[in-house]
């Protein structure tokens, strides 16, 4: 039997050039972030800073900024809804961890080239808490069609729109502009162990997914996850005409406006109960990608549409040993499915009003019944899928 794989823990002491700040010197932080050298870490002791409206920009590659106790909800970074973007990550290897971001006004953190003259890499996002943003919560673009984000890491944070941050968002564009994680072009993220809570709009429209990887991402692996009561939950890809990053050499020629190049979405957990969830998954112009062992379920919402959705005549996917409520295919994508279970009924999970969807020893139609494929990884507690045949779902039962 393969044991869990490690749990989050804090990070270790940090090394190097080390500055400690206090909440007293909340307005000179920006100045002195901007002003410190690359490798630096700011250890912010407990407290709530007050962030100017100039926001907070890690420019220098090797920056990290963190809390001094690790506790991720004793130090918040409070943009008040008078900064557009609380922080900001315009390096390579800049690391945010084990703090809160709230109250922006766009975006609590934004990652982004400062120039178009190359790509940014290694950005990690470790025991973060993202609290009620205007826009996506985590934004990561392009500078142009040269300069992208790549390489990131999202782990172990926590994304929550609450009742007190719903009224403010965004609703110029789209009715409902607010997500969870937004990347435009990256390649190589990862999104793993994070919870994403609540992030949707009580009929003003339809909010962004909790994990969006669009316009010509690639690569990007999104595991082990919980996601409540969102309005979308992990979408690769958006529209059949969005144009996006184009690789050289091309994985795909002659495929134009691909919208995800590969990918994996798997060992999720994914639940709503309210009548704004609209969809869990959706492959949209998604080339190459895998959805594996995930679990989608939900009750009978109003707006309620598909548990996976693969759309669109580039989309090429694998989709295997998935417990949903619906599938859906549309404008003729090419998909392999296969040992999914539809309309999983309430009985399987061990709470299931309380999103606990772990399988119960009852659990005949779900336990046993997929196939072993290469990429099916860990399961929601960090298990093998190694117990007899593997389980439906995003927990093997033990």
């Amino acid at each position: 039997m393969t044991m869990p794989s490690a749990p989050c823990a804090p990070l270790p002491a940090p090394t190097g050039t080390t500055v400690r700040v206090t909440p007293s010197q909340a307005a000179m932080l920006a100045n002195l972030v901007s002003s410190a050298a690359a490798n630096t870490t700011f250890v912010l002791a407990d407290g709530t800073y007050a962030v100017p409206a100039t926001g907070i920009n890690l420019s220098k590659p090797g920056q990290t900024l963190r809390s001094e106790s690790g506790n991720p909800a004793a130090v918040i970074l409070d943009g008040q809804y008078t900064t557009n973007e609380v922080v900001r990550v315009t390096a390579s290897d800049v690391t945010v961890a084990e703090l809160t971001v709230t109250r922006a006004v766009d975006h609590p953190v934004h990652v982004y080239p400062p120039t178009a003259n190359g790509n940014i890499r290694g950005m990690r996002f470790y025991r973060v808490r993202f609290v009620d943003g205007g826009e996506q919560f985590l934004k990561a673009n392009s500078a142009s069609t040269s300069a992208y984000t790549d390489e990131g890491t999202v782990e172990c944070s926590h994304f929550e729109l609450t009742n007190a941050g719903r009224p403010m968002v965004e609703r110029a564009v789209g009715g409902c502009y607010t997500g969870g994680i937004d990347v435009h072009g990256g390649r190589g993220w990862v999104v793993r162990r994070n919870t994403f809570k609540d992030i949707y709009c009580a009929g003003e429209g339809l909010s962004e997914h909790a994990v969006h990887f669009w316009t010509g991402s690639r690569d990007t692996l999104v595991e082990q996850n919980v996601i409540t009561n969102c309005a979308r939950g992990v979408g690769f890809g958006l529209g059949e005409t969005t144009a996006g990053r184009v690789y050289s050499p091309d994985p795909y020629p002659g495929v134009a406006n691909v919208g995800h190049y590969g990918g994996i979405i798997r060992n999720n957990f994914i639940w709503a109960n309210h009548d704004w969830f609209d969809s869990g998954i959706g492959l949209e112009q998604s080339r190459g990608t895998l959805v594996l062992h995930n679990t989608v379920v939900s009750t009978a919402g109003t707006s309620f549409y598909t548990s996976i959705d693969v759309r669109f005549g580039a989309t090429v996917a694998t989709v295997r040993n998935n417990l949903m409520r619906r599938f859906t295919q549309r404008n003729s994508p090419t998909v392999t499915a296969d040992h999914n279970l539809e309309l999983a009924p309430n009985a399987l999970f061990v709470d299931f009003a309380a999103a606990d969807l772990h399988l119960t020893a009852g659990a005949a139609a779900a336990l046993n019944q997929g196939v072993a494929h290469a990429e099916g990884g860990l399961d929601i507690d960090g298990f093998a899928h190694d117990v007899g045949a593997p389980d439906l779902g995003a927990h093997e039962r033990r």
